[in-house]
């Protein structure tokens, strides 16, 4: 077995995947064909029904015309030379150009799912490696982001009650894929929009870290890990005793949380903040605008002993009267 195929092993164990149905998003640029041709191998060395789990999904966006059929056409063949089954999804002609970054994003996962749920998967695999995850931490570094944050992206997280989004290859460099590709003799498509730095992590790929291994040494990265390693274990503290403050929760629906706030003056404001994040997380309520100014803010309102009343970010209102507080979500949209 390949050393790559050893860590996806190491990361995603077969066992653990080949009784489902695993969905592996292939975009044919060579990460998402790395972490592909990695699982095959070791479901081949487990079993014919470990095999057998595997679906090949592209997303095609369609914003570099002949470029994104010509990637499609790719993960199409590669999944037929395979003996594995396929799934495509593209965008309704009135949905294409203008998108931003994070459009782009939002609309591949939302496709991922809709695949995953119609075939039935249990797990949707991605190909972010370690290089990605530096370039993540240090995107939401430059964006005032908090502990959270730079955390970087999750190995593993629940998409769904009947999903699970892994990423085996975010121990591995961009160099070991390349390698590892070579060494299989497997061909990849390569995205041209990926040089231009116009987009922000393009330029922190191939301008701005390249400049920091040049100053700092290529450690410079290794440091950068660890520094998202450390946020990783103080966030997962923090949530952990953030969860006795679900017992102030009195009354919880679709758009709305009452909560008691009579034992709020004598918790730490981190922890205030860090259960308040993950409220959202569990009503699916948009992040992107609440700023830490914001948690800060609802913070202080449920620790004080007047009335407030904060007209939040996406149409959701707080409003505290005595010692309750209500947060509702007007038409579960915003």
């Amino acid at each position: 077995m390949k050393e790559l195929e050893q860590k996806v092993a190491l990361a995603f164990p077969c066992f653990d995947w080949s009784p489902f149905k695993t969905l592996v998003a292939v975009s044919g640029g060579p990460d998402s064909v790395a972490v592909l041709r990695a699982l095959l191998a070791n479901a081949e060395s487990v079993s014919t029904a470990a095999r057998e789990s595997l679906i090949v999904a592209h997303v095609n966006h369609g914003l570099r015309g002949p470029d994104s059929e010509r990637d499609a056409e790719f993960v199409a063949n590669l999944a037929a030379e395979l003996n594995l089954p396929f799934m495509e999804r593209s965008p309704a002609k009135n949905q294409t150009g203008g998108q931003s970054e994070e459009d782009l994003r939002n609309f591949r996962y939302e496709r991922l799912q809709a695949m995953a749920n119609e075939s039935g998967a249990r797990y949707l695999v991605m190909g972010h490696n370690l290089d990605d995850q530096v370039e993540t931490i240090l995107f939401r570094f430059f964006r005032g982001t908090g502990i959270s944050g730079l955390a970087g992206i999750p190995s593993k997280r629940l998409a769904s009650d009947a999903l699970t989004i892994v990423r085996p290859l975010l121990g591995v460099t961009r160099l070991e894929i390349v390698q590892y590709l070579n060494e299989i003799g497997q061909k990849t498509q390569e995205d041209q929009s990926n040089l231009d730095s116009n987009y922000t992590r393009n330029y922190l790929r191939n301008e701005l870290i390249p400049v920091l291994k040049d100053r700092f040494g290529s450690a410079v990265t290794e440091s950068i890990m660890r520094l998202g390693n450390q946020a990783r274990e103080a966030n997962g503290f923090l949530i952990e005793n953030a969860q006795q403050l679900d017992n102030v929760i009195e009354q919880d629906s679709l758009n709305r949380v009452v909560i008691r706030c009579e034992s709020f003056p004598q918790e730490h404001d981190l922890l205030i903040r860090t259960w308040l994040r993950e409220l959202w997380i569990r009503k699916k309520w948009p992040r992107q605008s609440m700023s830490s100014s914001w948690w800060s803010k609802i913070s202080s309102a449920l620790s004080m002993s007047h009335d407030q009343i904060l007209n939040l970010p996406c149409n959701i209102r707080f409003e505290k009267t005595g010692s309750k507080a209500t947060f509702s979500r007007q038409n579960g949209s915003g």
